[in-house]
């Protein structure tokens, strides 16, 4: 049994509830993008707004989170994810929250989503990440595929809840249920739970001096590039740049996946609903990959997983409004969305390894928060302009294969050197 294989089943008994933790603290973090399409409605009906307009929140989004992630990820560096992720959680849905104040100012509108910008710097993946990596090595895949499962379960969930909420307690509301009940029930894991629990010490010997047997061994974790290393390597600009078109796609279908089902003559509460295969397609799919990647380092998979949705953007253009077709769209979706986030973390901690994730995929992160700036208003303006979303999912198609293929054949893991890791910081 090699020394991986026999320490795997110590490491979900000694880190599950850091795990839960974690999976329960990053799942606020896709609600705004995934809720927003249900608001839509709501605030035209309000204020007289756009889409476009109201997907120019997104833009301000990117424009705050793009330059600024960089900087948050050396701040998980430098002081520890918890220290970070606590008030994070607890200023986004305070901010989340606020937003039930809007008076009809579009200049209101833009400067609430700037303050919510600020404060999700502080929940980004790459605050989760780091203790889980480190927690987990024998089953890191895996791991960060149930982590990142609390976005798909979150996904799945709010569309519908929202439309329930907005339909029961009116859109201000529902803005304040979400955003102080979820962070609230989130805050309640990660208070106590998101910390990495040292392994028990051997119990032979009380006072044992160092290099013993029987003394204790510091922690170790995986080494890793630098940050100017990481900047001039190939693969990694591979990985921004798919991580780029993937979320540039991705985000626009996020805001606008229920106008889009609309569009194809889906009633409001059915297309809330679709979310629901997405999510558990999702959820699945990220667990099938954190499976085999943890296995098998294969040049094809990551092709596969990130051009999945073109696919499913070719059959909705000739669905026809079918039900049957549109049901196998969310699942293929969920599918390809629900391994792209994941893919672009894992090749990002396994070609640029842990010693400074928090800039490396800070600064990866930056082209997702460009393009999650773009996309949106982007397919916004699109309906405004033709009256529908054709155009914008024929652009998709070979948006997402190539995507795919930016990812191909990345080669072989590298092996970095491990170091010890700083306990306090974690």
């Amino acid at each position: 049994m090699t020394q991986a294989k026999a320490k795997a089943p110590s490491e979900w008994k000694l880190h599950w509830p850091l795990l839960l933790a974690a999976t329960f603290g990053i799942s606020f973090g896709g609600i705004p993008t995934t809720t927003l399409g249900l608001f839509m409605q709501p605030l035209q009906d309000a204020f007289g707004w756009d889409r476009t307009t109201i997907s120019l929140s997104m833009t301000v989004f990117a424009f705050i989170v793009t330059p600024l992630t960089p900087f948050a990820g050396a701040l998980v560096d430098r002081f520890g994810a918890r220290a970070i992720a606590i008030p994070g959680l607890a200023l986004c849905g305070l901010s989340f929250a606020a937003f039930s104040l809007m008076n009809g100012m579009v200049a209101l509108w833009i400067g609430m989503w700037v303050v919510y910008a600020l404060a999700s710097l502080l929940i980004r993946t790459m605050v989760w990440n780091p203790p889980v990596a480190t927690a987990f090595v024998a089953n890191r895949g895996v791991a960060m595929a149930i982590m990142l499962s609390g976005m798909s379960v979150a996904s799945a969930i709010t569309p519908l809840l929202t439309q329930l909420l907005i339909a029961e307690l009116g859109w201000r509301m529902a803005y304040v249920a979400i955003g102080l009940g979820w962070t609230g029930l989130a805050l309640l894991l990660v208070v106590p739970f998101f910390r990495v629990r040292p392994a028990p010490l051997p119990s032979r010997g009380a006072d044992l001096p160092d290099g013993s047997p029987g003394a204790a061994e510091p922690v170790m974790v995986p080494g890793g590039l630098s940050f100017r290393e990481a900047l001039r390597s190939v693969t990694m600009i591979r990985i921004a740049l798919a991580c780029f078109l993937a979320t540039l796609l991705a985000s626009a279908w996020s805001v606008h996946m229920v106008p889009v089902y609309q569009s194809f003559g889906v009633k409001p509460v059915t297309a809330a609903s679709l979310a629901v295969v997405a999510g558990g397609s999702a959820i699945a799919a990220r667990l099938i990959a954190g499976t085999i990647m943890d296995r098998f380092n294969s040049a094809v998979l990551p092709f596969i997983f990130l051009s999945t949705p073109a696919l499913a953007y070719g059959l909705l253009l000739v669905s026809g409004g079918s039900l049957p077709i549109i049901i196998t769209v969310a699942a293929l979706i969920g599918f390809g969305g629900g391994t792209s986030l994941y893919l672009i973390i894992y090749l990002t901690t396994q070609y640029g390894g842990l010693r400074h994730f928090g800039k490396i995929y800070g600064t990866v992160s930056m082209m997702t928060g460009l393009s999650a700036g773009i996309g949106p208003v982007s397919a916004g303006l699109i309906f405004d302009k033709t009256g529908n979303y054709e155009l914008y999912l024929m652009l998709g198609i070979p948006g997402f294969i190539l995507a795919g293929l930016l990812v191909f054949g990345l080669g072989p893991y590298p092996q970095f050197a491990p170091e010890e890791a700083p306990r306090a910081a974690i």
